[in-house]
């Protein structure tokens, strides 16, 4: 089956419009304003156009490579490195990049602090430092010798934050899900450090079904050390992966929480460009195993689409009954997440950001160069949840007077 969502002519699910749909207080009054204008234009046009098709199997396989690389990394916000190394690397068997010993020292970053000074309207953010730890995951690279997303774990000091966990059923949310070679293992190691369970009872939940999975599907729900929920799955008989022989993580999908399941879809193929393609489930999900997995009662929606140059899904969930009043995290709070895009270039996704009237954390409302040659600017979805782009090697910096 081909790995794209496909459109027909009939009908579909209707996109709802956004009610009170709005920036969380980590944006500035102007980009407020912006938002709410982009998502209203945005959702009436939807209405008008060729509404999602219903596909008998969802996306699979890799994704070749359009205006979208790669799957870069899902962003973490954390509190303290080296239990997230820990956590991540020592348990559960993620890599690392550089030496498990390092230092890793707080630097300062003034384009970091730019993107917190304008997403939280602090003041003081020039005055923070941070330090970075990169966990490669193993069986996200479109070849076995490609380049893996990441774990991309920042470590945020001198600025005003507080944790943010909130419901699993609250747009914002999100997740990492983990496909594990041996999950009783895996569980075992966990248990050993007393790892926080969100699966009640702790032990695995076969699950009756997931969409796109013909295997067997175990699974469980933890906590990482920021509260962060990572779902461990082992699939029977495994799937394919580019990871390498004896690895102890397979591969990976990330699942966000979202208010309205169309107008999410369509803002994040708007702004990713036509490569990234969706499959929306016809019908609402949800049973016994899941609950049992989640402790979650009720019924929810999902879209899946394959990130563009990797095997990475990324799952779009809309819960029924739906808390409409959700808090949105703040970008340097431990406990929040973000995902890149790596692109060909910046300049061709942000006319996309601003046909949608969505405003950049950059003064400029324009990419902030990094380092002499790597852009990136940080974009909201409506819930808050925060999409980063980024190039390579597309444009210079231009030389210091």
């Amino acid at each position: 089956m081909d790995y794209h969502l496909r459109q027909d002519k009939g009908p579909g699910c209707q996109s709802r419009a956004f009610k009170g749909a709005q920036m969380s207080r980590s944006c500035t009054a102007a980009a407020r304003g912006l938002v709410v204008l982009g998502l209203t234009l945005l959702n009436h046009a939807a209405i008008a156009q060729t509404q999602w098709a219903s596909l008998s199997e969802p996306p699979s396989g890799i994704a070749p490579p359009g205006d979208v690389l790669r799957a870069g990394h899902l962003g973490r916000e954390i509190g303290d490195t080296q239990n997230i190394i820990h956590f991540y690397h020592d348990l559960i068997g993620l890599g690392l990049t550089g030496a498990r010993e390092a230092s890793r020292p707080f630097m300062v970053s003034h384009p970091l602090a730019e993107f917190a000074e304008l997403g939280e309207g602090d003041q003081n953010a020039y005055d923070s430092v941070s330090r970075v730890a990169l966990l490669p995951i193993p069986g996200t690279a479109a070849t076995a010798d490609g380049t893996l997303m990441t774990i991309e774990a920042i470590e945020i000091k001198g600025i005003k934050s507080s944790p943010y966990r909130p419901p699993l059923t609250d747009p914002g949310a999100s997740s990492l899900k983990l496909i594990v070679s041996d999950l009783d293992k895996t569980l075992a190691v966990l248990k050993t450090e007393r790892v926080p369970f969100i699966t009640p009872g702790g032990e695995p939940v076969e699950l009756s079904g997931w969409p796109g999975v013909s295997s067997k599907i175990r699974a469980v729900l933890v906590r990482d050390p920021d509260g962060y929920p990572v779902e461990l799955m082992q699939l029977t008989p495994a799937p394919a992966s580019t990871a390498p022989e004896g690895s102890k993580v397979l591969g990976a999908r990330v699942a966000i929480v979202v208010d309205d399941l169309e107008a999410s879809a369509r803002l994040y193929q708007s702004l990713v460009g036509p490569d990234f393609k969706f499959w929306v489930s016809p019908a609402p999900l949800g049973d016994a195993t899941y609950e049992k997995l989640t402790g979650i009662p009720g019924q929810f929606r999902i879209a899946m689409g394959v990130v563009p140059g990797s095997p990475v899904i990324l799952e779009l969930i809309e819960y029924k009954n739906h808390n409409k009043h959700f808090t949105r995290g703040h970008i340097q709070n431990p406990g929040t997440a973000h995902f890149l895009f790596m692109v060909k270039d910046d300049d061709v996704i942000m006319p996309r950001v601003l046909a949608a009237h969505l405003h950049t954390l950059s003064r400029s409302n324009a990419p902030v160069f990094l380092s002499p040659t790597v852009r990136s600017f940080f974009v909201p979805d409506p819930q808050g949840f925060w999409l980063e782009f980024m190039d390579r090697d597309a444009k210079r910096a231009p030389a210091a007077q």
